[in-house]
C-alpha cells in the first residue's frame, strides 16, 4: 500500500511541477533563493524536489541530473519572463479546464477522488485552489515556447544531415519492430437481458423515488460501474463533452438533488441524481444497471470471430474491411486496428512498447498471419474478443536512414526545437538580470548565464 501511495505521490509532483504535493520538509530542504531570473526567484526548493522526484523515477540516469534540471528551470524561468513582457494571457477557462483535466487523471490513478484527497493532505477543491498560480505560470510558459519552437519542421536534407552527424559507433539500436493490428469485438446481451437490466433500472429508480431506498446504499450494491460504486455512485465534477451524449444530456437536465430517468446509454441504464451545477460544471452520482451477457452470448460471440477469422483467411475479406465491417471501436476503422507508436506516430512498433499479452502472442505469429480469437478482459470486468493480424516484422537493427527515416526525422526535429530554444535563450537572457547563487555556479555551462551579462 504504502508503494502505491509513493507511486502516485511521484505522479502528481511530476506533473504538476514544483510546487506539488511533496513538501520542502518533505525532503529535508531549508529554502533560500538560489537564482534569479528577470523578476523570477528560483528557491532550493524548486530544484531539489524535482531532483527528489526524478531521480526516483530514474535511479540509474548517468548525467548530472540536478545539474541539468537547474538549467532547465531557470530556462522556464526566462520563458515566464518573455510571456509576462510579451503580454501573453491564459484565459481562466482554459486554465480550469486544465486542472479538471489533470484532477480527473490523478484520482483515476489514485484509486478516485477520496484516496487522492488523502494523498495530498486536502480537498481537491483546496489543492485546485493552491495550484491555479502554479499552473498558470505553467501555461504561460507553455505559450512562450509555442511561440518559439511550434512552427519548427525538418525537411529531408535536415533530417538526412542529422543523421549523418552521429558518429557510426554512436547511432542507436532499435529494439525488434512489428506492424500488428487488432479487430476487438465486444460481445452483445441478448435482448431478454436487456429487458431485464431496463426492468431493474425502472423498478430501483421508483424504489428511490418513494424513498423506499437509500441512493448511496443502492449503488454500493446494485451499480454495475465498478469505479464509482464505492463511492456512492459519486462521478465528481464534469464538464460538457465528457461524459456520453444520452447521460450529459440528462444530467445537465436536473435541478439540484434530483433524479432522472432511467438513461440508456452505451454502458447500460442509469439513475442520475444531481449533486450540483455550476454553469457548465455539474456534480453528479449514478447507478449503472449493465445488461448481463451470459455464457450462450460468449459461445456466439466466439463463433462469429472465427467465421471473421475464416473469411480473412480465405481472401473473403480483407483485413482492413473485416474491422471496419466488425470491430466495435469505431475509433479502430480509420487505421485498420494498428497499433501506433506514440512516439513517431507510425504503424511501426517496438515488440516491447506493445501489452504483454499482445506481444507475447506476436512472438509466436508469422508474418501474414491472422491468430485465433482469444478472450480480453475490459476494464469494467466484462470480457471481449480480439484476433491480431502480424503484417510485417522487422528484427534488432542499427538505426538506418531508409529503414528509420520516420524516427529519425523526429529525433531531428526534437534537436532542432532545443536549439532554437538555447538560441534564443544565450540571446534574451542578454538584457535579462540573472543572478545564480555561486554554489550552483559549478554546474557545466551554467556560468554562461552569468556571462551574458
Amino acid at each position: 500500500m504504502k508503494t502505491k501511495i509513493l507511486r502516485t505521490l511521484i505522479l502528481i509532483c511530476t506533473l504538476l511541477g514544483s510546487q506539488g504535493a511533496v513538501n520542502a520538509q518533505d525532503v529535508g530542504i531549508l529554502d533560500e533563493v538560489i537564482a534569479i531570473v528577470g523578476e523570477k526567484i528560483v528557491l532550493k526548493s524548486d530544484l531539489e524536489k524535482s531532483y527528489y522526484q526524478m531521480k526516483l523515477q530514474y535511479p540509474s540516469y548517468d548525467g548530472n541530473l540536478k545539474c541539468e534540471l537547474f538549467d532547465q528551470i531557470l530556462t522556464q524561468k526566462l520563458l515566464l519572463y518573455k510571456a509576462e513582457v510579451d503580454s501573453l494571457v491564459v484565459g481562466e477557462e482554459r486554465v480550469n479546464y486544465e486542472l479538471d483535466r489533470r484532477m480527473q487523471y490523478y484520482a483515476a490513478q489514485a484509486g478516485g477522488e477520496a484516496n487522492l484527497a488523502k494523498y495530498l493532505g486536502m480537498s481537491l477543491v483546496e489543492y485546485k485552489a493552491q495550484m491555479r498560480a502554479k499552473m498558470t505560470e505553467e501555461m504561460m510558459v507553455q505559450e512562450a515556447q509555442n511561440a518559439l519552437i511550434a512552427e519548427l519542421k525538418v525537411s529531408p536534407t535536415e533530417v538526412r544531415a542529422f543523421y549523418e552527424e552521429i558518429p557510426k559507433d554512436s547511432l542507436p539500436e532499435f529494439a525488434s519492430e512489428v506492424e500488428v493490428a487488432q479487430l476487438v469485438v465486444n460481445p452483445k446481451p441478448s435482448e431478454v437481458a436487456e429487458e431485464y437490466a431496463r426492468e431493474t433500472a425502472e423498478r430501483l429508480r421508483k424504489e428511490l423515488i418513494e424513498g423506499s431506498r437509500d441512493f448511496c446504499l443502492t449503488a454500493s450494491i446494485y451499480s454495475d460501474d465498478q469505479g464509482s460504486k464505492k463511492d456512492c455512485g459519486s462521478l465528481g465534477d464534469f464538464k460538457r463533452g465528457q461524459m456520453v451524449p444520452e447521460f450529459e444530456a440528462a444530467a445537465f437536465r436536473l435541478k439540484k438533488d434530483s433524479i432522472s430517468k432511467v438513461v440508456k446509454s452505451q454502458f447500460g441504464y442509469h439513475i442520475i441524481q444531481l449533486i450540483e451545477r455550476k454553469g457548465e460544471i455539474a456534480n453528479a452520482r449514478h447507478i449503472l444497471i449493465r445488461p448481463k451477457v451470459l455464457q450462450t452470448d460468449l459461445e456466439k460471440t466466439l463463433a462469429e470471430m472465427q467465421e471473421i477469422k475464416r473469411l480473412i483467411d480465405s481472401d473473403s475479406i480483407t483485413w482492413c474491411d473485416a474491422v471496419t465491417k466488425y470491430a466495435s471501436d469505431e475509433n479502430s476503422h480509420a487505421n485498420c486496428g494498428f497499433f501506433i507508436d506514440p512516439n513517431v506516430g507510425t504503424t511501426a512498433i517496438e515488440i516491447t512498447a506493445l501489452e504483454s499479452d499482445v506481444s507475447l502472442r506476436v512472438s509466436k505469429m508469422s508474418v501474414g498471419e491472422v491468430s485465433t480469437p482469444h478472450g480480453v478482459p475490459q476494464q469494467d470486468g466484462s470480457t471481449a474478443f480480439r484476433l491480431l493480424y502480424l503484417k510485417s516484422e522487422a528484427p534488432p537493427h542499427i538505426a538506418s536512414i531508409d529503414q528509420d527515416y520516420q524516427k529519425l526525422a523526429v529525433y531531428a526535429l526534437e534537436k532542432k526545437k532545443q536549439d532554437t530554444l538555447n538560441e534564443w535563450s544565450q540571446t534574451f537572457r542578454e538584457d535579462v538580470y540573472v543572478w545564480i547563487d555561486e554554489k550552483y555556479l559549478v554546474c557545466p555551462d551554467i556560468d554562461t548565464w552569468i556571462k551574458s551579462n
